[in-house]
């Protein structure tokens, strides 16, 4: 049993000198090699949510991390050291529009807003990070040694049902869009809404025929379409109309947790035949069924003291994180340990092949880790528990970022971008 306690502890007393550390036990052979791969690899993360912070925040990639906290007490993961000693070359910073606000409006706003404050953070440090837009870009800033800051919006309704505002994202920069958060919007299903009655909400059977149409537009733009957040039903449609690969840019196998958020086997083997990249997320909820369930099971008294917690010290971030402290040494859960994100690399490679699994954290973006990762900086210890496990160094480098660098290659091809017309030969057609 591992308590959140015990992981805040840890995070406290070890972050700062966690980066590229032996797991302990481990074979001090493999572990040079793994560093040396590790080093030599173009690594690329799907989703990375610390563009929340930066903006709402003003949280600055050049400060130091470690051992800091969100605003709601959970630990931080991300800032341009820790992304360093992870060897993290390919950064997509999510912009995470919430489902609020296809309810109050504003949602192309908050987009907007987010996409700037990436801009400025890579005109503020142009040593360290560029924007990127292309594979070609993502080479590029590997071989200047900076974090090539690549962007997906996170929830679809962004967009405001405009595919002249989709468009328009691309001219900004945006190279995916996960076609909806957990909420359904008016174009396609989600994995997690529900009814009033506790029903999935589904109401499109997948994707409309506008939803259709925008899938089209961004096989036609070079725009990944991303599946992350979707229903079953959803993924379905996309596979039978897409042109290009599509990615998973923050999803695991439904195999080891069964939550709506991850990929049953017979999707992952559609996956296969459109050539696109599931993208393994690390949050212990996704990758294992047992702190899932547990997690599920604190009680309604538990959630309530939380809430009067962030409530009663949100300007007063040092008495807020002792008291979470305090509540979550009541309340352990078990906490999966950083291999197996490898069982989802095993079972994905064993289901669809090794051509079609990359990693996307999710750092920053998900309250905790697996045990014996704190951040950025750990990415390494996939590289060695693949190679523990008899993965070929081909296997590894295809995992890190390959084979996301393949799928968004042949986006790009597919898109004809040297040839095509960005609005003049786009869709119009409006949800009437």
């Amino acid at each position: 049993m591992k308590s959140l306690f015990a992981v805040f502890l840890s995070l406290l007393f070890s972050v700062a000198a966690s980066a590229q550390t032996m797991p302990a036990g481990g074979d001090p052979a493999l572990w040079q090699k793994a560093l040396k791969l590790h080093g030599s690899a173009l690594i690329v993360d799907g989703h990375n949510d610390v563009t929340t912070p930066m903006y709402d925040e003003g949280f600055d990639l050049n400060s130091d991390s470690a051992g800091r906290y969100h605003i709601e007490g959970t630990p931080f993961h991300t800032d341009f050291k820790r992304l360093k000693a992870g060897n993290i070359t390919g950064n997509f910073f999510s912009i995470y529009v919430s489902a609020e606000y296809a309810q109050t409006g504003g949602a192309m706003a908050r987009a907007m807003n987010l996409i700037d404050t990436v801009y400025r953070e890579a005109e503020k440090y142009p040593d360290k990070m560029m924007m990127a837009v292309s594979t070609a870009d993502i080479r590029k800033a590997r071989k200047e040694g900076k974090v090539a800051a690549l962007m997906g919006i996170e929830g679809g309704h962004a967009i405001e049902d405009s595919l002249y505002a989709l468009r328009n994202f691309y001219r900004l920069g945006v190279r995916y869009i996960t076609l909806t958060h957990n909420n359904t919007n008016n174009w396609a299903d989600a994995c997690c809404d529900r009814n009033e009655d506790g029903s999935p909400k589904r109401p499109h059977g997948g994707l409309s025929d506008f939803g259709k149409d925008v899938v089209r537009e961004m096989n036609r733009l070079g725009m990944l379409v991303d599946l992350s957040h979707v229903s079953d039903d959803t993924m379905r449609d996309v596979f039978e109309i897409s042109t290009a690969p599509v990615i998973y840019s923050h999803s695991s196998a439904r195999k080891f947790s069964d939550h709506p958020r991850n990929v049953p086997d017979d999707i992952l083997r559609l996956l296969a035949k459109n050539g696109g990249v599931i993208m393994i997320n690390f949050y212990p909820g996704f990758l294992d069924q047992r702190n899932l369930d547990e997690d599920s099971e604190l009680d309604a008294e538990f959630r309530k003291e939380l809430g009067e917690i962030l409530e009663k010290f949100k300007n007063d971030a040092d008495s807020r994180n002792k008291a979470l402290r305090e509540l979550y040494s009541r309340n352990p859960i078990y906490f999966p340990p950083y291999s197996r994100i490898v069982d989802h690399i095993d079972h994905v490679r064993d289901i669809a092949g090794i051509d079609v699994v990359g990693l996307g954290s999710d750092y920053d973006g998900v309250p905790w880790l697996p045990e014996g990762m704190n951040g950025a900086e750990d990415h390494i210890l996939v590289t060695y528990e693949m190679l523990r496990r008899g993965y070929s160094e081909e296997d590894v480098l295809k995992v890190l970022g390959g084979n996301f660098m393949r799928a968004f290659e042949k986006a790009e091809e597919a898109a004809k971008i040297g040839s095509r017309e960005i609005s003049g030969e786009g869709i119009q057609r409006k949800i009437q």
